[in-house]
């Protein structure tokens, strides 16, 4: 049992696979509890750490922004999909769905009545002529079996999921992002107070000629970074659609700046004389101490010794203790009513 009950309600249904099968894995399952591996059970996540937690465990799973239109019509028997948290994320693939399915396959969907998964299900449902099935674990927890003969003539509005928008903007960009980028409509407050004081902290330091950012998104530090200072920035993030988003603001805008997708930084060895992060500590998340840990580490593992490394997180988040593992010097010159800008310097690793 996972502690997720809509995952468990697809779990059951796995057993069941005769025939090919799609397992969209959506990006907030916990991969510590999960079935063995099953062969006729292909995978796709948008997240690197859990396809890599997949692969480890035997998965036949692959990383990308759920690139369903390369995958061929017809081939799989069944789907499997916990609805994501991004409505056109979950109506896309609902719409893929009736190209990828075998006649008289079926896709199973599952997750919370405060999800809005009921509606899903009565959409999903409105695309074939065959009757849904549902079943629940609880008066919260709701699964149902939407069974396609074939691709039906109308679709469910996905927003354009896969196309990149201009979409959220300020005085010196309209960044390029799309559904399935966290905030992707929105620029974060926390970072917005970054790059208002990114200057003024980095001020001393006269050598900055490179920075690393740790979870760029799509891209809202890393260009106000490469623009502010002139540098050249490497942004990472673990979300397929965050790197592309990010690589595609860097060359509309002709800054210097090359997008990676990469878990917490782990596969870049350099080190940088600036690092500078917003971690993911927000809803699907938490405020887990080994993810705090892993951010703080990181950015200790790639700043060279006289580098400066600047987080912005929530005043609640306790990071100037925990950084004192990782840094001599630890600093907090910025708290507004929301954010605390916190400045590191002298790694320890």
């Amino acid at each position: 049992m996972s502690t997720d009950k809509a995952f468990d309600l697809l779990y059951s249904e796995f057993k069941q696979v005769s025939a090919a099968a799609l397992w969209i894995v959506d990006e907030n399952i916990s991969t510590h509890i999960i079935p063995p591996a099953i062969p006729l059970i292909s995978a796709i996540s948008n997240r690197l750490d859990t396809t890599q937690d997949l692969q480890r465990q035997g998965w036949n799973c692959h990383f990308n922004d759920y690139l369903l239109e390369n995958l061929g019509e017809h081939h799989f028997q069944s789907i499997f999909l916990r609805i994501p948290k991004e409505k056109a994320q979950a109506h896309y693939i609902i719409n893929q769905a009736q190209r990828l399915l075998s006649g008289g396959g079926s896709l199973y969907i599952s997750g919370l009545k405060q999800e809005g998964i009921k509606g899903f299900i009565e959409r999903a449902g409105t695309l074939t002529n065959i009757p849904t099935e549902t079943w629940k674990a609880d008066k919260q927890t709701w699964a149902g079996k939407i069974t396609f003969e074939g691709p039906s003539p109308s679709t469910l509005d996905d927003k354009s999921y896969r196309s990149l928008r201009q979409a959220p903007g300020d005085s010196h960009f309209r960044f390029w992002s799309k559904p399935g980028i966290f905030g992707w409509d929105k620029i974060d407050k926390g970072s917005e107070r970054l790059v208002q004081h990114l200057a003024m902290l980095v001020a001393e330091n006269k050598d900055i000629d490179s920075a690393l950012d740790i979870g760029c998104g799509y891209g809202y530090l890393s260009l106000h970074t490469a623009r502010l200072l002139d540098i050249s920035v490497t942004a990472t993030d673990n979300n397929a659609a965050a790197v592309t988003a990010c690589q595609a603001n860097f060359d509309h805008y002709q800054l210097q700046g090359n997008a990676l997708a990469d878990n917490c930084a782990d596969n870049i060895n350099s080190r940088y004389p600036l690092v500078i992060c917003n971690p993911p500590f927000h809803s699907g998340f938490g405020v887990e101490n080994d993810l705090t840990d892993r951010f703080l580490q990181s950015a200790a593992t790639h700043l060279t010794k006289r580098g400066i490394a600047i987080f912005v997180v929530n005043l609640h988040i306790p990071l100037e203790r925990k950084a004192s593992h990782y840094f001599t010097h630890c600093e907090t010159p910025i708290i507004t009513d929301h954010f605390k800008l916190v400045r590191l310097s002298q790694p320890k690793i």
